[in-house]
């Protein structure tokens, strides 16, 4: 009876699996609501239960916004009606109870804080370029995947949330030229077994770059630009893209700073044009295009957050990369900082990947303002060696450039004010590698 009762219970746990290929991965958590992002597989219907934890009587049940293409099934569950700075647990269940429910998990939704009391001091995660390998589809040689175990270090962190920087996933060139390839990639290496507790620990926001868009450096002319943003679409759950013409650019918030989410691929001209025609910045080379351009202004001035992250897969500031940076797109990068010192916009701090290692270069501008550039890369991939050109920067901090697999940990705490950042660089075991406050006061221009 015991090795039925056994056998019973092994077939019981196999078929949940097979049922649920991947998630929970959760998504943005606010003041009311929450989404939940799970891979699915047949056709049974399910539900997500959620309930508070200290009041299991009160479950409520809520039907998933179920899409499919190719074999590849997603289900998002949007929880609403919410208690705001209350722990919730949750778990996937199957409505005709064909299938046992789900193991669950748990998140806390952010307390109201604005005209209550202080911006509440949190933390976040970022990074970016995560190679996964796959050896029948990689390049012959040494892997270019490295230790993986650097998400069990980042899912035991007490962070408010994740920000992927590009690169999240790696598009093969037998993914590149079919839209099949495009599903394949992000649903298996989503699914990894190493990703399944960070999935889980903290919400999750993303950008992306290059690689998780398609082939090396593309933009706007790829073939393929609707399906990437289709998968893009169904795999993560930022806020609604705020573009009419399809791009994945948004924004958000977590207590006193707002988050600016670009698009560096969606209307990118080729990095192959010339920076500039006849001496004159080429005005047919955008990185960004006007709309978003015109659209980060707006934010940006609407802004009363301490600081304004502007977030980006391709480089801001760095004048001695000779890759893809917005220096080589001049028309937009004299805009953005023109702008910036124009309008006296306070408190921003820029975010970017792509580069393989992890750097911080700065600006400054007007009034002692020191406009920073915070690589954060790699989490996986191969690890970029600086040359001697990029390392004789006069606008590279030394002491912040970290060759090896790495993420960035921002604490934001202080007084009303007097708010500073902290960055850190983290190593796969969780060791500081380097750190660098931004004070607020110091990201200030003088009043006119």
């Amino acid at each position: 009876m015991r090795n039925h009762l056994l056998l019973f219970i092994v077939w019981i746990a196999v078929e949940v699996r097979a049922q649920v290929r991947t998630g929970p991965v959760l998504g943005p958590v606010e003041f009311r609501t929450a989404s939940v992002w799970y891979a699915l597989e047949g056709d049974d219907v399910w539900e997500l239960e959620c309930w508070p934890e200290a009041n299991p009587s009160s479950l409520r049940r809520f039907p998933a916004e179920d899409f499919r293409r190719f074999e590849f099934r997603i289900a998002k569950f949007y929880l609403t009606g919410l208690a705001e700075g209350t722990t919730y647990r949750y778990r996937i269940a199957c409505s005709n109870a064909k299938q046992p429910p789900g193991e669950s998990a748990s998140f806390k939704t952010p307390s109201l804080w604005q005209y209550r009391q202080p911006a509440p001091d949190f933390s976040f995660l970022a990074g970016s370029c995560a190679y996964f390998n796959e050896p029948a589809f990689d390049r012959p040689g040494r892997s270019y995947g490295g230790d993986s175990s650097i998400f069990e270090t980042m899912s035991r962190e007490p962070a408010a949330f994740m920000l992927w920087l590009g690169d999240n996933w790696y598009y093969r060139e037998s993914d590149y030229h079919s839209t099949w390839g495009h599903w394949y990639r992000a649903d298996r290496d989503r699914g990894l077994p190493h990703l399944k507790k960070f999935w889980k620990s903290m919400p999750h926001y993303a950008i992306w770059d290059d690689h998780d868009y398609g082939p090396n450096n593309e933009g706007a002319a790829y073939v393929f630009k609707e399906e990437a943003t289709r998968v893009f679409n169904a795999f993560w759950n930022n806020p609604p893209a705020a573009s009419p013409s399809g791009g994945i650019y948004t924004r958000f918030s977590h207590s006193d700073v707002d988050f600016f989410l670009l698009d560096s691929r969606s209307f990118r001209d080729s990095d192959e044009l010339p920076d500039s025609v006849g001496g004159i910045p080429n005005p047919d080379k955008r990185m960004l295009g006007r709309e978003q351009m015109n659209w980060l202004k707006n934010q940006l001035a609407n802004s009363k957050a301490s600081f304004k992250i502007i977030a980006n897969g391709s480089n801001f500031l760095n004048r001695f990369n000779r890759y893809d940076c917005l220096v080589h797109y001049p028309v937009e990068y004299d805009e953005l900082m023109r702008f910036i010192e124009d309008e006296r916009i306070d408190g921003v701090i820029m975010m970017s990947g792509d580069r393989h290692h992890s750097d911080v270069v700065c600006k400054s501008l007007k009034d002692g303002y020191l406009l920073c550039d915070i690589t954060n890369s790699a989490l996986t991939s191969g690890v970029h060696r600086t040359s001697d050109y990029e390392r004789s920067n006069p606008d590279l901090i030394a002491s912040m450039l970290i060759e090896q697999n790495n993420y960035t940990r921002a604490s934001v705490y202080g007084s009303t004010g007097e708010r500073v950042m902290k960055i850190e660089f983290i190593g796969v075991a969780g060791q500081t590698l380097s750190s660098m406050e931004f004070l607020q006061k110091d990201l200030r221009f003088a009043k006119k």
